[in-house]
C-alpha cells in the first residue's frame, strides 16, 4: 500500500484536488487521502479521493486546539496526529507521505521510496546554499522559520518514527503558534531536532525535491521537451506553490514578484499551468469558505502603495542597522 496525505481546511480544497490531481498523473500507483481540519463541506459535486474530518479520528483535545489555533496552527499541529491515525488505521502501511496541498507533482516520488528503504524520516532543507545578509530573504529568516521545510515529510513504520511522531505531536499542541518574538513557528522550528534526536534520518539535498520561493536563487527551472528541470539536470519531482495566489499571476509567492527576466521563462509556464489547474479546481468555490474548527483570522486587504513603498523602505532601514 503507497499513500499520500495532506492537511488542510475548507477554503483550500481547491490545492488538494489539484495535487491530487499531480498525482494521478505521475505517480497513480498512489492513494491520495485529504486530512482535513474542518468538517466535510457540502458540495454540489464529487470530490474523487477520500476526504477524513478531524471529528471522525477520535481526537479529544479537537475542542481545546480549535480554541487556541488559529487555522492555520491547527492544519499544522494536526500532521503529526493524522499520520498516527493514518500508521493505526492501516496495519499494512510501511511507508507514508506527506505534501502540503500547495505542492504540484511533476515527477515519480520512485527516489523517496527507495531512501526509505534506508531511512525511517526524511526531510528537505529551505536552502543548501549561503545568502548574503544584505538581501531581504536571507539566513536569519530560516533560523525564524526553521531549517527545513514542513510541506514535505517521509516516513517508514518503525518505532524510531512513531517516537518522532509523538514527540511532534506533544511538542506541537505547546509551541504550534506563529509567534517569531517567541521562537516559534507552527510545525517547522521541531523539525530542527530530528536529525539530533532520531535515528536514520535523512536529509534529502536533491534540488528536484521542494523547489519554491525560498530556494530559486539557487535553483534554475527550465523546460526541455515538455519536461521540466531543475539546474538542467535533475528532472523535477514536486514545486512547492507556497505563498501563491492565482488572482495574483504576477508574483510567484506573496513573499517574491516574479522577474521578468528572460531566464526565467520556465517558471512563468509553470505558476501560468498551476494557476488554470487551480481555477479549474473549484478555486472561486471554495476560496471564500469560513473553516469550522480553529480562529480564523480574514486575509489581509492590499496595502496601499504609500504602504508598501514604507514597508520597502522600511527593511533598507532594517539590513543597514544589521549591517553596519
Amino acid at each position: 500500500m503507497k499513500l499520500i496525505y495532506t492537511v488542510c481546511t475548507s477554503n483550500y480544497l481547491y490545492q488538494a484536488l489539484t495535487l491530487g490531481e499531480s498525482i494521478k498523473k505521475t505517480n497513480p500507483e498512489y492513494e491520495f487521502i485529504i486530512c482535513l481540519a474542518d468538517k466535510i463541506p457540502v458540495l454540489d459535486f464529487e470530490i474523487p479521493y477520500q476526504l477524513i474530518p478531524v471529528e471522525s479520528i477520535n481526537f479529544p483535545a479537537l475542542e481545546d486546539y480549535s480554541t487556541k489555533f488559529i487555522t492555520l496552527e491547527l492544519a499544522c499541529a494536526l500532521k503529526p496526529i493524522f499520520a498516527l491515525h493514518l500508521l493505526a488505521i492501516n496495519p499494512a502501511l510501511e511507508k507514508l507521505i506527506y505534501l502540503d496541498t500547495d505542492i504540484y507533482l511533476y515527477g515519480s516520488l520512485e527516489g523517496v521510496e527507495k531512501n526509505l528503504d534506508e531511512h525511517d524520516i526524511i526531510i528537505t532543507p529551505h536552502i543548501t546554499k549561503e545568502i548574503p545578509l544584505s538581501e531581504r530573504w536571507n539566513e536569519k529568516q530560516y533560523l525564524n522559520a526553521g531549517l527545513y521545510n514542513a510541506g514535505f515529510i517521509a516516513f517508514k513504520r518503525t518505532e524510531n518514527t512513531l517516537k518522532f511522531l509523538d514527540w511532534w505531536q506533544t511538542h506541537l499542541n505547546k509551541y504550534g503558534y506563529v509567534d517569531y518574538c517567541k521562537g516559534m513557528f507552527v510545525d517547522q522550528l521541531c523539525l530542527n531536532f530530528v536529525p539530533v534526536f532520531y535515528d536514520k534520518v535523512l536529509i534529502d539535498y536533491n534540488p528536484s525535491l521542494n523547489i519554491a520561493y525560498w530556494n530559486l536563487q539557487e535553483r534554475q527551472l527550465t523546460v526541455k521537451d515538455g519536461s521540466y528541470f531543475v539546474n538542467d539536470t535533475n528532472p523535477l519531482v514536486f514545486f512547492h506553490f507556497s505563498g501563491y495566489n492565482p488572482e495574483k499571476p504576477k508574483l510567484v509567492s506573496k513573499h517574491l514578484k516574479l522577474s521578468s527576466d528572460k531566464s526565467q521563462q520556465a517558471l512563468k509556464q509553470i505558476l501560468q499551468q498551476y494557476r488554470i489547474s487551480l481555477i479549474k479546481n473549484h478555486f472561486n468555490y471554495f476560496k471564500g469558505m469560513i473553516p469550522s474548527y480553529g480562529i480564523y483570522v480574514a486575509p489581509p486587504k492590499e496595502k496601499h502603495i504609500v504602504g508598501k513603498l514604507i514597508e520597502k523602505s522600511a527593511w533598507k532601514v532594517i539590513n543597514y542597522i544589521e549591517n553596519f
